[in-house]
């Protein structure tokens, strides 16, 4: 399982219609609002990189409200 931080920046007050758009997709596993240089930031979920690309390609970039997303790919510290 992959996962991915995506940082959000929507046009002026479009931030929880974007938020609720979000919310809709099983992909997406947190969805929060923030204040500052970024307006939301999400966690996506997937069984890998390839699969998140696709989905946010199709599902994401779609949203016309989205200016500009930055998105982070997680790569864990192993412990122990």
């Amino acid at each position: 399982m992959n996962q991915v931080y995506m940082l959000i920046t929507t046009e002026f007050g479009k931030k929880r219609t974007v938020s609720n758009k979000l919310l809709k997709f099983k992909e997406i596993k947190n969805v929060h609002e923030l204040y500052g240089q970024y307006d939301i930031i999400i966690t996506i979920k997937g069984k890998n990189l390839r699969e998140i690309e696709e989905f946010i390609q199709k599902n994401i970039r779609t949203i016309k409200e989205i200016q500009r997303t930055e998105t982070l790919v997680v790569s864990d510290v192993p412990t122990g």
